[in-house]
């Protein structure tokens, strides 16, 4: 998980950057590559690589909006509102290997989070932390403590790191993940009837925040584990060095490699250097202070990450055979979404209202499914997305 900067958005995922990458690459030469092949036959073997940069693209972009200079909103509405029509519409839509590669990377997102809170993070939560089992039971969710499950998750990626399940070599080629522009547009607009450009201010400088961000965290994350939890992390796994745990992106190799293809993070993402590096001592970050995980915890993460890459595989297969159907599932307790289950589902959907205020053009199946979130006569807390939930009702 990129940590530090999930301290700063104020939110925390199910799984983390590094798991993302995984889920990717584990699935890409049985899974994901026959896909691609079988719907474009003629694609060399560079351009498969290049595919392989786009699915990893894909598979954190649903993030995106949780990092400096992104927006939150975008986000929000990727993990709680229509968060399968947004997938199914980038499949529907693509149009080239590229595009094709990025759409599926957001499926391998969609089912990692629908399967990793419900079975491994909001169920751990409580087991490292008791006062919560007693407050909340067995589930604890991110909307019940968000400095539990940040914690939580912090400590399953030190673990990862620790049994030497990530590559750190394989990073490198993660921090060059691409983005497709014209089908993130295409596919935002027709499942939300929102312009994305209006939801970013810049969405190249976006981008190009995301990588800067991704490419600092990790390393800053594993040598602050190492330096705050040496033993414990030698006790995980015998023999691990600080050379061996801690991962390095060369800084010139960076700027040659990616910072031309997006524009150039100014001021405001040159601070988190200044932040991570006082990273955990003060502020909100004194929430890096993790409890290794026990055995059990530690299985609930294993069986996830199976379950988690099982499915995928599964809805692979669906996609293959054109029988694809996604449920619109709350990203952090993968349950269907429904009014007056999660209050972030609630806000973002109140959020929507208020910002398709004067849209002369919602699709119908955009109003059917807020319709539907607001039956039984359930309102908005805001009177600008109730008076705009009237309006849309009356267009049925």
């Amino acid at each position: 998980m990129a940590v530090g900067l999930v301290v700063l958005a104020g939110h925390a995922y199910a799984y983390s950057v590094l798991t993302h990458e995984a889920l990717i690459d584990g699935t890409w030469d049985n899974g994901i590559k026959p896909l691609l092949l079988a719907r474009f036959p003629n694609t060399s073997p560079d351009d498969l690589r290049t595919a392989h940069a786009y699915a990893y693209g894909g598979a954190i972009i649903q993030d995106m909006g949780y990092y400096p200079l992104g927006s939150k909103f975008f986000s929000d509405l990727t993990h709680y509102t229509r968060s399968g029509d947004f997938v199914a519409a980038l499949l529907r839509d693509a149009q080239d290997v590229n595009e094709y590669g990025f759409a599926l990377g957001t499926l391998a997102h969609y089912v990692a989070d629908n399967v990793g809170h419900p079975v491994a993070v909001n169920r751990a939560v409580p087991m490292s932390y008791p006062k919560l089992r007693q407050k909340y039971g067995p589930v604890v969710t991110y909307e019940d403590d968000p400095g539990a499950h940040l914690k939580t998750e912090f400590a399953f990626d030190v673990v990862q790191v620790a049994r030497g399940k990530y590559a750190s070599e394989n990073y490198h080629d993660f921090i060059g993940f691409k983005v497709s522009k014209p089908l993130l547009e295409r596919a935002f607009a027709e499942t939300y009837s929102l312009e994305l450009k209006t939801i970013f201010h810049d969405l190249d400088l976006a981008l190009g925040t995301y990588r800067f961000s991704v490419s600092k965290v990790i390393p800053e994350m594993t040598r602050t584990a190492w330096s705050a939890k040496k033993g414990d992390i030698q006790k995980l796994q015998a023999g691990m060095t600080q050379r061996r745990f801690v991962y390095r992106v060369n800084r010139a190799s960076y700027q040659k490699e990616w910072q031309q293809h997006y524009s150039q993070p100014g001021a405001g993402t040159r601070f988190l250097g200044f932040l991570f590096r006082i990273i955990p001592k003060v502020g909100p970050f004194r929430a890096l202070a993790f409890k290794v995980p026990t055995a059990q915890e530690e299985a609930l993460f294993l069986t996830s990450f199976k379950e988690t890459t099982d499915r995928y595989r599964s809805l692979l297969g669906e996609v293959a055979a054109g029988g694809l159907r996604l449920a619109n599932e709350n990203f952090d307790t993968g349950k269907p979404t429904r009014k007056g289950d999660y209050r972030k589902a609630d806000e973002t959907y109140a959020k929507l209202l208020e910002n398709l205020d004067g849209q002369p053009n919602i699709s119908s199946e955009l109003r059917a499914n807020i319709s539907a979130f607001y039956d039984g006569g359930a309102q908005p807390e805001s009177e600008k997305a109730r008076r705009e939930l009237a309006a849309l009702r009356n267009r049925n």
